[in-house]
């Protein structure tokens, strides 16, 4: 999400609503990579996801279920002497969909130089009121149209408030990591199902990707090739213990919210023609899958483990939750 120098990190964190999921890799002498994963629940009240007012409630019992997720600080070591202890580790931080805004914006015109971007970019949401601005920290993506001289630009734009994410990376600093890259779990998930499918070839046809997680949903819509739609919206329930989430109810209120989704991006896009939904879910909801295909009349691939293993990476222990994913996908 940001840019960082140097390799990408072997560690990721993601930190939720109710529980912490860290993932780790490495290669095999042949090169090939391997993960190991580990997820801790986190006492209630502990992180309350929003993308407005502060995430991090009680610090001290963060940093310490980091600090013991993660392990002990590195050492370096040097012919069996250990010359520095206490180094902190360089980590991908993956945030919640609900500690950010996300939006889509169309350009007729993208400036050349990065900082015109950010502010043109800055007056556009301030013109159109989608997002608060003081103290915002922008990401953006910008999606040109096919032909260089027709249509116009599409720009997925990620913003977090600076307080918000400054609460992130003291926990994970005072548990001894640094975040050297920051990205947020539903658009590292679709860069993961995406390299498993088969690349940008698999974007041929209109598709949604459908996010269920954290007790939020989040649906990004992808028209002639390019996100044209996202929407992040709170659920009720905890997904990790199956409070309410499993529930016939649950499901069709992610259903509703799904299709109240596409016919928002319908309004702006009347040309949308759904052919494909990918869900990812970090846990099990019966009948969910099933029910969206029906619903929207559309095919669907759920997001699993098969999809990392398509990409060359294996499993080498600790946990297979569908929880896990994110961190993962971090790790790519």
């Amino acid at each position: 999400m940001w840019p960082f120098s140097g390799s990408r990190p072997t560690q990721s964190l993601k930190i939720g609503g109710h529980a912490l999921t860290w993932g780790e890799s490495s290669k095999t002498w042949r090169g090939r990579h391997r993960y190991r994963c580990a997820l801790s629940p986190i006492p209630s009240g502990v992180v309350k996801l929003s993308p407005i007012d502060g995430n991090v409630v009680d610090g001290g019992v963060l940093e310490e279920r980091i600090r013991s997720l993660a392990g002990p600080p590195r050492r370096l070591r040097f012919f069996g002497r250990t010359l520095l202890s206490g180094l902190p580790r360089s980590v991908t931080l993956v945030l919640p969909d609900l500690a950010v805004r996300s939006t889509i914006l169309q350009l007729e015109q993208v400036p050349g130089r990065r900082e015109e971007q950010e502010a043109l970019i800055r007056w556009r949401l301030g013109q159109e009121q989608r997002l608060p601005l003081t103290g915002v920290k922008l990401t953006w993506q910008i999606f040109p149209p096919r032909q260089p001289k027709e249509g116009v630009h599409m720009v997925l734009v990620i913003a977090v408030q600076e307080s918000i994410l400054a609460e992130y990376e003291a926990a994970c600093e005072a548990a001894g990591l640094l975040p050297r890259e920051v990205t947020v779990a539903s658009f590292r998930l679709f860069d993961l199902w995406l390299k498993a499918a088969g690349g940008t070839r698999c974007l041929n046809r209109d598709l949604a990707l459908v996010t269920v997680a954290d007790g939020g949903l989040t649906c990004l819509i992808i028209h002639d090739a390019r996100p044209v739609f996202v929407r992040t919206k709170f659920l009720a329930g905890d997904p990790l213990t199956g409070e309410d989430m499993g529930t016939q109810e649950q499901v069709t209120r992610i259903v509703r919210e799904t299709e109240l989704s596409i016919l928002a991006c319908q309004e702006h896009v009347p040309d949308l023609q759904l052919a494909r939904l990918v869900l990812m879910a970090e846990s099990d909801l019966p009948g969910l899958e099933d029910q969206l295909g029906h619903a929207l009349g559309v095919s669907t691939d759920h997001l699993q483990w098969e999809h990392v293993e398509a990409v060359g990476w294996a499993h080498d222990g600790g946990s297979t939750s569908s929880a896990m994913l994110p961190v993962v996908a971090g790790l790519m």
